[in-house]
């Protein structure tokens, strides 16, 4: 486990504080075909919501991970995490950033997850270890009122490890692997809504994030998470109906007039979707997606109204209780110009006036105050200077949108709205608008779309899907006309366009498959609206036609190559310098790579070069992906050869030795730095020619040497991938002088033994024998 918990909690992060290229294909048939959809005028339902203490959203939620455990350079599998998610209103407050004083929601959110399925207890596996992953998340928004712009964002996660045995988790082993609090500020607060909410609206952020982190874990430094820095990201309404992803869809049945917020980072890279449904007051999906290889899913179960009647739970939000409904004078107004707020204060059912009532109107945008009281009809009138400020998310369909909170402070019942500023208030503008295009891109298999921000890119044999609006930017319901596109192969197309309500529009979908000979270079998309000039009430020609430029460009070629003939755990240099972008952009690289079997490392490399070294030899797969500005790819799949490093011997004896005595010669200190083998099985060791007492395969060898003279040793040390290294050396044996025993004196068979001075005696004429015994080694 000492392992897997910083991986675990690593990647959980990944998941839960960060906000993610596609294949090169071609598609070769031509399409080109026509519907018309329309859009209705600005209505309540698509304006800010208002909240109320104790409504509650439930989520499923799934965590899939599977290819971020995959590129985390552990062994490790990890089902889908899986739970329920519940998001709860819990207080209104005031907040003050740069001087401005908000009001906001405090949006309590709690989830259980886990790896765990009815199928699978455990469904965690790390280095062989089953176990079940526990997640335990709690923390709260702090949401502003007026616009839903997220101020602050604060989470702890409580992991935990539950080893399993026999197949079924063991809880009197539970590992905690920590307790850590993400704490996330965003300086302006974060708008991932611009009201009133309109299919095809683009909008854009600037803003500063700061993230720090504190809590406790044996497994790693909670600091070395904290992070700040400016971002700048897009989003774009580019669907309405039914939230899906053409697979799967939310349990929840009562929001089928969703609208898919999709969100890009500043490089254009998907960081992924809502799904706002007005139904509910909140999103019915949400998606959070990374390209280091992880999708989160929240999809609505359950909505549960505070304070309303008429609910279902499930499918139906039924009324308000009492509620503060808010009318403005005008849908959009000049700058500084004055239009009158009405807002209504009663209880249903019965409308019943909640009079003489002490009320607060809150323009945030400029600071400004009000405290009026009801009348006895429950009616408030104001007249609100709009001003001319420019709020914080430049868009497609406004110079300014700014809300506008009137609330009883005492019961904390809201209203808001939203006062849309325009630049030409007139009765009728027919408006081409390509900012509010919507472009998905189809190359093969995959479909994406296309973002605004960083330009609309394709390769040949690309199908383009555009959905083009005609706009009536005035006050009144403007005439049926029509409107005139014309593809960039010159294909004049004309559409009836219907009556289009004041501030609405009228679409067109409009497909353009590539020519498989398109040049290098853009190629335009034109569309007039009312081309025949047949609604004399326009008040402004001069934005009836637009157009749309496409890049038609190239796939990167990808080139790599690498040191060959390298050993284990020599630094590699991955070579991919040689990709170049026929279109004469810039391409950049990431390398994936084997670095142990089954586990792959995700190697960034902007320059595309890198360096990597193995610790084991063979053939390891790589891929080599190579993008370019418009994140067109090629990519190379090859393997990098590694060679073995053969083991290492070291022998130790003494340099000589008598003969016939006994020596011991050492090679403990020996192994092999490449070896895959468990401890004590990474090379064997053998001594040809010598017979040792341990036998033949030991990493010592003792025997006796029967022999003078130079003795030549051999040992023999072969790893596990089959290399051999020979240590070679000798050992002196040495020649002993020859031995002499005492003499010994024998007369008549017997040995006379000497006196104290080592005499014998003998009397003259004894004939005795005295015997000297000598001995020598054999050579």
């Amino acid at each position: 486990m000492n392992r897997f918990g910083p991986v675990v909690f690593g990647l959980i992060f990944l998941m839960l504080s960060a906000p993610l290229s596609s294949m090169v294909s071609h598609h070769s048939n031509t399409l080109t075909d026509v519907d018309v959809r329309s859009a209705e005028g600005w209505d309540k339902d698509i304006d800010v919501p208002t909240w109320r203490i104790g409504d509650e959203w439930v989520y499923e939620t799934k965590f899939d991970v599977a290819q971020l455990i995959a590129q985390a350079n552990v062994s490790a599998s990890l089902n889908t995490l899986t739970g329920d998610t519940s998001y709860t209103v819990n207080n209104t407050l005031f907040i003050t950033t740069n001087g401005t004083q908000s009001l906001a929601y405090q949006l309590l959110i709690d989830g259980q997850f886990s790896s765990s399925t009815n199928s699978d207890p455990c469904g965690a596996s790390l280095d062989g270890t089953s176990g079940r992953l526990d997640i335990g998340y709690t923390g709260d928004d702090l949401v502003r009122v007026r616009d839903l712009g997220v101020i602050n964002s604060r989470f702890t996660l409580d992991v935990k490890f539950v080893p399993c045995i026999f197949g079924f988790p063991a809880s009197f082993l539970t590992q905690n692997i920590g307790v850590i609090t993400f704490d996330t500020s965003y300086s302006p607060a974060k708008e991932k809504y611009d009201f009133p909410i309109h299919t095809g609206d683009q909008w854009y952020m600037p803003f500063f994030s700061s993230t720090t982190v504190s809590g406790s874990s044996a497994y790693f430094d909670p600091n070395t998470f904290d992070t700040a820095g400016p971002e700048n990201n897009s989003w774009q309404v580019t669907a309405d109906g039914i939230p899906t992803d053409g697979t799967n869809n939310i349990q929840y049945t009562g929001c089928d007039d969703s609208f898919k917020v999709n969100e890009w980072n500043q490089t254009g890279v998907s960081s992924g979707f809502n799904w706002y449904c007005p139904a509910v007051r909140y999103n019915s999906w949400m998606r959070v997606s990374n390209a280091a290889g992880f999708t989160i899913d929240w999809l609505l179960k359950t909505y549960n109204p505070a304070d309303s009647y008429g609910v279902t739970e499930t499918s139906t939000p039924g009324t308000r209780n009492v509620a503060v409904d808010i009318d403005l004078q005008f849908l959009a107004t000049l700058p500084n110009s004055e239009q009158t707020l009405t807002a209504t204060y009663e209880t249903s059912p019965g409308a019943i006036p909640q009079g003489n009532t002490n009320m607060q109107i809150r323009y945030e945008a400029t600071n400004t105050l009000a405290n009026p009281s009801t009348d006895g009809s429950g009616v408030v009138n104001y007249t609100l200077n709009v001003s001319d400020g420019i709020d914080t998310t430049p868009s497609s369909d406004d110079y300014s949108s700014n809300g506008v909170i009137v609330w009883d402070p005492v019961n904390k019942i809201i209203g808001a709205t939203t006062v849309v500023i325009d630049l030409n208030v007139v009765a009728i503008d027919l408006v081409a608008q390509s900012d509010s295009i919507i472009v998905t891109r189809t190359r093969g298999d995959d479909t994406v779309t296309l973002n605004q921000a960083i330009g609309y890119a394709a390769l040949p044999g690309d199908m383009l899907s555009f959905s083009i609006p005609a706009q009536n930017r005035g006050v009144l319901t403007s005439p049926a006309t029509e409107i005139e596109v014309v593809t960039p192969d010159g294909t004049s197309i004309r559409e009836s366009v219907p009556a289009i309500p004041s501030y609405s529009e009228q679409r067109i979908s409009v497909n353009w498959t590539v020519p498989t000979n398109a040049p290098i270079g853009n190629q335009t998309l034109s569309f007039t609206v009312d081309p025949d000039e047949l609604v004399t009430e326009d008040a402004n020609r001069s934005n009836n036609a637009a157009s749309v430029d496409v890049f038609i460009g190239r796939a990167p070629v990808a080139a790599f190559s690498y040191d060959e003939g390298k050993y284990t755990f020599d630094n590699i240099i991955l070579n991919a310098s040689g990709s170049f972008d026929p279109d004469l952009g810039d391409v950049d690289c990431r390398f994936e790579l084997e670095s142990r079997p089954g586990l792959i490392e995700v190697l960034e490399a902007p320059g595309c070069v890198s360096q990597w070294n193995w610790s084991d030899d063979g053939d390891w797969a790589i891929k080599i992906i190579v993008f370019d500005e418009e994140l067109d790819e090629d990519i190379i799949e090859t393997n990098v050869t590694i060679l073995n490093r053969a083991p290492y011997m070291n022998v130790s004896m003494v340099e000589s030795i008598d003969v016939e005595s006994q020596v011991t010669i050492d090679a403990t200190d020996s192994g092999d730095i490449d070896s895959i083998s468990p401890s004590g099985q990474q090379i064997t060791i053998s001594w040809p020619g010598l017979n040792c007492d341990e036998g033949l395969t030991q990493p010592t060898c003792t025997f006796t040497p029967m022999g003078e003279g130079p003795l030549p040793i051999s040992a023999m040390a072969v790893d596990d991938d089959g290399a051999v290294t020979y240590v070679n050396t000798t050992l002196e044996v040495l020649n002993i002088a020859p031995t002499v025993a005492y003499p010994e004196l024998y007369y008549g068979g017997e040995n006379i033994t000497p006196d104290n001075m080592g005499v014998w005696e003998l009397n003259e004429d004894q004939t005795a024998l005295l015997r000297i015994i000598g001995d020598d080694t054999l050579s």
